[in-house]
């Protein structure tokens, strides 16, 4: 499993400051060589004490474990949002 990219990402507006909530589409390569294409949504939320968590949800169903896609979706967005690549 490898993700290639995260696109089209387009922030939803939100009257929560502290809560952005975003929808993209990812591209993997799950097994071999082919590169599958699915659409997610995904949150950054800002706790009291500066902490960021990431939520990523799978917007189609996919044939591969969900846990570690999840886990490497996260990583990746976590790592644009520190970048600011998500304003």
């Amino acid at each position: 499993m490898k993700l290639l990219a995260i696109n089209n990402v387009t922030k939803k507006e939100s009257p929560i400051y502290y809560r952005n909530e975003y929808t993209a589409k990812s591209d993997f390569i799950l097994i071999g060589t082919e590169t599958v294409s699915f659409p997610i949504f995904f949150s950054i939320e800002m706790a009291p004490t500066g902490e960021k968590t990431v939520e990523v949800k799978v917007m189609d169903k996919i044939d591969y474990p969900l846990v570690p896609v999840l886990q490497t979706l996260k990583n990746e967005i976590f790592s644009m949002e520190q970048k600011g690549l998500l304003n």
